[in-house]
């Protein structure tokens, strides 16, 4: 019998002989190209596996979502957190593993320290500072490993008049970024109005900016977003919750690249959410170098 039939059973047995809760999932994804002529199915066992324990003001979190993609033999840990910390409210500090969040973009993050996944959110080794005090904001300093070199990130939050800023600063010999950004996010009537701009200072495109907008209509959340980031992109997102046990959303994203055809990628997901899991039925729509792509998907997902 095939080791891939176990993986699913061993993720599940582990999770409930440590009293983890997450998930366990099971997914299809169809890829059809009609320019690379054929159809071709790539089964992914995923899972996550979520625990938090506090002692005090210390505590340690983690958040793991490995997975296995048959057809490729991609096999991928998913570490997005695994921390230990310190939280006494004006003072914090973690050691380990952990997403370092710079962006206020939804859709288009013109800048990141990690490769964007639809998944999780990747983790950075290293350790990180936090102070707040009023007014400045909440200061946060972290030492990271980007590209595998140490990276030292600034970051303050803070609020000024009506508005919510952000200034971020992250350095590392090369290969690891060097930039500076500054982002800003208001409230005007029904809208949340949010942007930022960026300095990269070893890129040939020396700025990067976004600038994006949000609100409820029609029942669901609309999210619309442009950006700049060596090539103007645009992109819409709305999310509707029609039913208790229903769920829908949608995605499209256009990326004008210059001296090339315009890339673009569309899908629609339907979710039930019924009992100890959900289903969820996926449709996407690509272009790019093998042309257009449709990818089909369908997920079954069981919560423990």
């Amino acid at each position: 019998m095939k080791r891939s039939f176990f993986l699913p059973v061993l993720i599940a047995g582990l999770a409930a002989a440590a009293s983890f809760s997450g998930s366990l999932e099971i997914q299809v994804r169809g890829v059809y190209s009609g320019s690379a002529g054929g159809f071709e199915l790539q089964p992914v066992y995923a899972g996550s596996l979520l625990f938090s324990e506090s002692w005090g003001d210390f505590y340690l979190d983690s958040a793991l979502f490995p997975g296995w993609n048959l057809a490729t033999r991609e096999l991928w840990a998913g570490i997005s957190k695994l921390e230990l910390g310190y939280d006494a409210g004006s003072l914090a500090a973690g050691i380990g593993a952990a997403p370092e969040t710079l962006t206020l973009m939804r859709l288009l993050p013109p800048f990141s320290l990690t490769a964007p996944r639809t998944d999780f959110a990747p983790g950075l080794w290293g350790g990180w500072l936090e102070l707040s005090a009023a007014p400045s904001g909440r200061l946060r300093l972290a030492l990271r490993s980007v590209a595998g070199t140490a990276t030292g990130v600034l970051r303050l939050d803070g609020g000024v008049l009506a508005a919510d800023y952000r200034l971020s600063a992250v350095y590392g010999p090369a290969p690891a970024p060097a930039a500076f950004g500054v982002g800003l996010s208001a409230t005007l009537a029904d809208w949340l109005v949010y942007g930022e701009v960026w300095g990269l200072l070893r890129e040939s495109d020396l700025w990067r900016g976004a600038l994006g907008v949000s609100r409820y209509l029609a029942g669901g959340l609309l999210a619309v977003e442009a950006a700049y980031a060596a090539s103007p992109s645009l992109a819409a997102a709305y999310s509707w919750q029609p039913a208790a046990d229903w769920s829908a959303d949608a995605l499209a994203r256009l990326t004008l690249p210059q001296g090339a055809p315009a890339v673009y990628d569309v899908s629609a997901r339907l979710t039930y959410a019924g009992g100890p899991g959900d289903v969820t039925l996926g449709l996407g729509l690509s272009s790019g170098g093998a042309g257009v792509v449709w990818l089909p998907s369908l997920t079954a997902r069981v919560y423990y």
